[in-house]
């Protein structure tokens, strides 16, 4: 998978999405999502958390204002970090790098482009696009890597347009 263009209709579409690309994410990788308040990142960090056995995932929320928050009941550690607060910090803190750069860990990051220089090179970046006239969300993923190709054809539901190569 490349990129993907996907139509997420409710909270619970914007869930299994996150869910079926977090069945295969493997270790070290690094998803960086993008979008406006309320866009639906956090629930798509929800579904991410059950795609990787998370037992505590309908649980899980935005780590606003303590930054990280970590998982370790599924598969592997669940790292989620909000960069919000961070926008006019001059550095981030040492855990926060070291969580972004782990090669056991799925680290995924809400607000990741405010710190683009920071996204190591195993990186999914996903961004969300809200239709105020019918709150539909459109979600983007793009995979340069190909790290999670065997997603694309459980997506296929939820594509918006056909997959770029």
């Amino acid at each position: 998978m490349s990129t993907l263009a996907l139509e997420s209709p409710d909270v619970e579409s914007t869930i299994q999405i996150g869910r079926i690309l977090g069945k295969c994410l493997p270790r070290g990788t690094f998803v960086a999502l993008e979008g406006v308040l309320g866009a639906g990142k956090t629930q798509f960090v929800k579904g991410i958390a059950c795609g990787l056995d998370e037992g505590g995932w309908a649980g899980l929320r935005s780590p606003t204002f303590t930054l990280m928050l970590s998982y370790h009941g599924g598969r592997a550690v669940l790292h989620h970090i909000d960069f919000y607060r961070l926008n006019e910090s001059p550095e981030l803190p040492g855990e926060i790098l070291e969580a972004i750069h782990s090669d056991r860990a799925i680290t995924v990051v809400e607000w990741a482009d405010i710190w683009p220089e920071v996204w190591p090179k195993n990186y999914i970046r996903v961004r969300f696009e809200v239709n105020d006239d019918t709150s539909k969300r459109r979600v983007t993923i793009e995979d340069p890597q190909g790290l999670c190709p065997e997603a694309v054809k459980e997506l296929s539901e939820y594509a918006a347009e056909p997959a770029e190569a």
